[in-house]
């Protein structure tokens, strides 16, 4: 047993139904994947099954989940979908199956977050009980494909022991005759808009410039255990969970392998690629992002953020006149100098203090800085000018990319370093 996992454990208590821990052989790596109303759950399983493994030892527990008061057909297909995954693990060896029967979880709660928590706390009680120290906890959604080599880059990449967690490059497919145009067009433009984002973020010299996709994640267990664990987010959940992993190690990217997440239209969440595909293609316009603008004045906070070491209130009024408006009046009105001054308080040297800048000023403070700038001062923007503009802000030669997926597949090889 392991003293940090077992007081882990001990705060946070199973709400998994019939889990037996102890399956055969330790798991080394151990898949996560919410299971709730699925309807192409094969394909998923079998792009796993699929892939070179070598001498890995691999779990994927699969967490069937239904919540307080749902209705009979909801249960009835949750668990008929349990019973069949039984059967699955049953049948298949190699990779070890097991489903978790997690029913009667609380409404209020209820959403991928609490599923995602209720598997990868499983996998760190799995990992405590063959006192495993060095598990991963690979995150994945149940209609989700992954290339042949999925595995063996995962483990490539933490056979590097300071590595705590990983970003895992994806792709939406975009396939015409399965999904048809109107949807292949609209998950084109919201791919686009989070890689977008990511490199605006890359641009402005934010240090956790990361893609927080529910699918595409991995992360050591101590890791884990040490953020206190996944979050019972009904939506978003990865992305908060992400940002505290990334302030507690050294967390990095997978470009050599590739997650293929569903383009489908989906209300199963209150935001994420689900619901804003569904408004793209009602909607018939083209996805509004953010203006780059507003990252353009905020790297200018950023790029002069030693200047706000050991500051007093005085010193702080005078300084941020140097900043454009937009984001002087995000900080007077969001009450930025407490945290600041909270923060100076606590750093010794300018070192400690410019790597903590990035922790009050966080990946959540940029987006409440974004929607306060559009709200008050400036418009959002077709994606894809927005995706030319910070092109061509970067000195990209776009003269030859007019269509959308051909701005998208540019930023696909920005993402890998290609260009």
């Amino acid at each position: 047993m392991i003293t940090r996992y077992n007081k882990y454990l001990q705060k946070h208590t199973s709400l998994a139904q019939g889990l037996e821990i102890k399956h055969a052989t330790r798991a080394d790596i151990i898949v996560v994947i919410p299971v709730y109303l699925e309807d192409n759950l094969e394909a998923t399983l079998s792009s796993l099954i699929n892939t070179g493994r070598a001498s890995m030892q691999l779990a994927v527990y699969l967490v069937v989940n239904a919540k307080q008061g749902a209705s009979e057909d909801v249960l009835n297909q949750q668990e008929d979908t349990y019973k069949y995954l039984l059967k699955f693990a049953a049948q298949h060896t190699g990779i070890t199956f097991i489903p978790i029967r997690a029913f009667e979880l609380s409404a209020k709660h209820f959403g991928a977050g609490l599923a995602r928590k209720i598997g990868m706390d499983e996998a760190i009680r799995h990992f405590n009980a063959f006192n495993n120290e060095n598990g991963v906890i690979l995150s994945l959604d149940a209609d989700s494909l992954v290339e042949e080599n999925y595995f063996s880059s995962v483990s490539k990449f933490f056979k590097d022991d300071k590595k705590i967690g990983c970003s895992i490059n994806f792709e939406h497919p975009l396939n015409e005759e399965l999904y048809g145009s109107e949807l292949v067009e609209a998950i084109t433009q919201y791919e686009l808009h989070l890689r977008y984002y990511v490199e605006a973020l890359k641009y402005i010299n934010f240090p956790y410039a990361f893609h927080t996709v529910g699918s595409c994640f991995a992360v050591k267990a101590d890791a884990y255990v040490k953020v206190g664990g996944m979050n019972r987010r009904q939506g978003g959940e990865e992305f908060y969970f992400i940002q505290k992993i990334v302030q507690v190690g050294e967390y990095g990217n997978i470009n050599d392998t590739t997650v293929y997440p569903s383009p489908r239209i989906s209300n199963r969440v209150p935001f994420g690629t689900g619901p804003t595909v569904k408004r793209i293609v009602e909607d018939e316009e083209e996805y509004l992002s953010y203006n780059l603008q507003a990252f353009i004045d905020l790297k200018v906070l950023f790029d002069s953020s030693e200047k706000y070491y050991k500051i007093d209130a005085d010193q702080y009024q005078a300084e941020i006149l140097n900043l454009p408006g937009r984001v002087r009046s995000y900080l007077l009105n969001s009450g930025f100098f407490s945290e600041l001054d909270n923060l100076n308080r606590n750093c010794s040297n300018v070192t400690t203090f410019t790597k903590r800048f990035f922790q009050i000023f966080s990946a959540f403070s940029i987006v409440k800085y974004i929607n306060y700038t559009h709200e008050h001062f400036i418009e959002k923007v077709p994606v894809s000018d927005a995706a030319l503009d910070l092109l061509e802000l970067l000195e990209y030669d776009t003269g030859d990319i007019f269509d959308t997926d051909e701005i998208l597949h540019f930023y696909k090889k920005l993402h890998k370093g290609l260009v």
